[in-house]
């Protein structure tokens, strides 16, 4: 038996087709208008405005930077005692009348830092146009001269030479190989060297109750220590790191045999001491260096005789080898 669909008397409503309308389909790409993507329209008269503005802001930001309202009036300087105010300026590349903004602290501060005397500088841009430069300088702890020449020049605790000077000063004398004397800026001895001389000369008075009058480093790298009482302590070679080492043990050796009795610092009778081996020093006395001539005794006749030449004593400075 067939079976016959009741039908309605009102109309039938296209559910199916009505849901599947409104939503979006999967994977479309939806796009505005391009009436929706056009930029606003702008009026003529906001645009020259703002060209203005832009234009007078550029025109101010360029008579601040180049004009005189915040261009550098004074450059104080602190800490300098060898240079002046005007050369820290003109060495941090402040002279000129720039302008405050345009000061480079870092860039200021390193070209102050490749001069000799600087140790340490700051450099500080305050509104509206001044400067403030902080120096700290090297100090000089020790002079040298090459070989005989007699112009000194003052050296910093890095073995650097930082300037010719008029004396010594109370400072460490060192004399150098001969030769051309040394440009500032220059190393002309090693700084461990420099730091263990300057520590020998103050480090003496109460070590063996003797003032250090100056050094001497030749061209071999021998040392010599000169005291004040005339004597002479001969180190040896000091250029490789165990040679410096061994210095402290040299020094040593000069406490002890003076604690043992074998040498009087005081003696103006002494000469030298040998502290090359510090196992075995050995001390020179001028009078057995140098043995008086015996007078010949009155109303005897002096008999002829051969002079055997003299055999010369070995010397007991140290030698370039």
């Amino acid at each position: 038996m067939k079976s016959r669909r009741r039908r309605s008397l009102l109309p039938r409503a296209a559910w199916r087709r009505d849901l599947e309308a409104s939503e979006p389909l999967k994977g479309q790409l939806w796009t505005r208008s391009e009436k929706s993507l056009r930029e606003p329209d702008v009026h003529w008269a906001r645009r020259a405005a703002a060209i203005v503005v832009a234009v007078a802001l550029s025109g101010l930001l360029g008579w601040l930077w180049f004009g005189p309202p915040l261009s550098v009036q004074t450059v104080e300087v602190s800490g300098a005692q060898h240079l002046t105010n005007e050369e820290v300026a003109r060495l941090a590349g402040l002279a000129g009348g720039a302008s405050v903004l345009s000061v480079d602290a870092e860039a200021d501060r390193a070209k102050l830092l490749n001069q000799t005397w600087v140790q340490g500088a700051t450099v500080i841009p305050q509104l509206p146009g001044s400067v403030l430069v902080e120096i700290s300088e090297w100090q000089p702890v020790a002079v040298y001269h090459a070989g005989a020449n007699t112009t000194l020049f003052l050296m910093s605790d890095q073995a650097v030479v930082l300037a010719p000077a008029p004396s010594a000063s109370g400072l460490v004398d060192i004399q150098g190989p001969g030769g051309a004397d040394p440009k500032v800026g220059q190393k002309p001895i090693e700084q461990v060297l420099l730091v263990a001389l300057v520590n020998m000369q103050r480090g003496f008075p109460a070590l063996l109750g003797q003032q250090v009058s100056g050094f001497i480093f030749d061209s071999c790298g021998n040392l010599t220590l000169l005291a004040k009482k005339g004597w002479k302590v001969y180190f040896g070679r000091v250029l490789t790191p165990e040679e410096f080492t061994s210095l402290h043990d040299k020094v040593a050796a000069l406490k002890a045999i003076q604690g043992r009795g074998q040498v009087n610092y005081n003696s103006s009778d002494l000469e030298y001491v040998n502290v090359m081996n510090p196992a075995e020093p050995a001390v020179g006395f001028r009078s057995r260096l140098n043995p008086p001539t015996p007078s010949p005794s009155p109303g005897a006749t002096p008999r002829p005789s051969p002079s055997p030449s003299p055999k010369p004593s070995p010397s007991p400075a140290p030698t370039c080898k």
